[in-house]
């Protein structure tokens, strides 16, 4: 799940999961694509749709045990969403970083939110559930990772119950299955989404871990498929606009960002192409586009909590410090703003600032992960 937009010093790339709606405009993948500039590219194994999904033998049986204990279908449901979450049937973690085929997921048992659909995908499938995937209208909301600014969309799953003759329950709305990277309890706005734009979100993120890592063809050859797979993803064609821009190839990365535009009129869109023409020297189109995206987001606190992440990378503990007060104080409720001020003070040597809001970080956590994350910090921090 991830995109990326960066500010100034970076490069924003977007992450999978959630995208902006799509309108009429239509895109032929080619007129983005100059395949030889990355001629390895035809090099790198890409999985099919068919490897996505597959299910394993371990999958399989897991299924099986469960609705062998189950008769009602929409029991199976239930039983199936509470043994995925549930960490003594099965040990998954959250991991932001693991994109993995469904198969590979279930084995690792840690994975990012699309991922994890993914594969809550082919069990349900297998076990005779209609499943569709949702497309989730989030706030955006960035992390970071090896110095890059990532924006995150999200998906979720709605699963509803067949009887045994095989025929929908067309009445019953089914149960909606949630890996949820904000960790909040809000209600967003969905639209179910198609399984072939899923596989181009899947893709996507592949090749976003490549540009990370600096594997540029490797990177190339995912969004080259994202783009075949799906033409209107808007943040396969951010992406590779970034990945031209870190080649030099200026006038390529403009267009990949003005076809994003064109298609949803991306905000990491707008503002990589802000970064873009401030890298090539044009300072006061870049300024108007970044004074309009200030504008825009000025009341969203995960905003403010991506400046707060990118002083705190660049070792900025007191400009970090305001950037999460601003965030808290358009939502108290979020975990992670209080763990942002906590690892600023630890840096300032002020430890009871610093124990103070691992406390109030802790007490917000609504997973245990993260609950005992915070818990260990406070045990090394009495120890100081």
């Amino acid at each position: 799940m991830k995109p990326i937009f960066v500010f100034v010093l970076g490069s924003l790339l977007l992450f999978s999961g959630c995208a902006a709606n799509i309108n009429s405009t239509h895109v032929e993948p080619h007129d983005g694509l100059h395949d030889y500039v990355f001629p390895d590219y035809e090099n790198v194994p890409i999985e099919s749709e068919d490897e996505v999904f597959a299910i394993s033998r371990e999958m399989k049986s897991f299924v099986n045990r469960l609705i062998a204990r189950e008769d009602d279908p929409e029991k199976r449901i239930r039983l199936l969403a509470k043994s995925i979450f549930d960490h003594s049937d099965m040990n998954l973690l959250y991991s932001g970083a693991a994109n993995t085929i469904a198969s590979e997921t279930f084995e690792i048992g840690a994975a990012n939110c699309l991922s994890m659909s993914i594969m809550t995908y082919a069990l349900a499938s297998y076990a005779g559930m209609d499943v569709a995937f949702q497309e989730v209208d989030i706030p955006e909301f960035w992390t970071r990772r090896d110095g890059f600014s990532m924006l995150n969309g999200h998906i979720n799953l709605r699963i509803v119950p067949r009887d045994e003759r095989d025929r929908l329950f067309v009445s019953r709305s089914g149960l909606e299955v949630d890996f949820n990277p904000l960790e909040r309890r809000t209600e967003f706005p969905t639209k179910v989404i198609s399984k072939r734009r899923v596989l181009s979100m899947f893709y996507n993120n592949k090749g976003a871990d490549a540009l990370m890592g600096g594997e540029f063809d490797r990177a190339y050859a995912y969004f080259r498929q994202a783009l075949i797979t799906e033409p209107s993803l808007s943040e396969a064609w951010v992406n590779l606009g970034i990945l031209y821009r870190f080649n030099n190839l200026f006038e390529w990365a403009e267009d990949s960002y003005e076809i994003a535009i064109s298609l949803t009129n991306d905000r990491s869109a707008q503002e990589n192409l802000a970064i873009l023409y401030t890298y090539i020297g044009r300072d006061e189109e870049a300024q108007t586009i970044l004074a309009r995206l200030e504008r825009s987001r000025i009341k969203n606190p995960y905003y403010h909590f991506l400046l707060g992440e990118q002083e705190y990378d660049y070792g900025h503990w007191r400009k970090a410090i305001g950037h999460y007060k601003d965030a808290l104080s358009l939502d108290e409720s979020v975990h992670q703003f209080y763990f942002g001020l906590a690892k600023s003070y630890f840096h300032l040597g002020k430890l009871d600032a610093t124990e103070r809001y691992l406390e109030k970080a802790k007490r917000l956590s609504v997973n245990d992960q993260d609950e005992g994350r915070y818990q260990i910090k406070l045990d090394l921090l009495s120890k100081i």
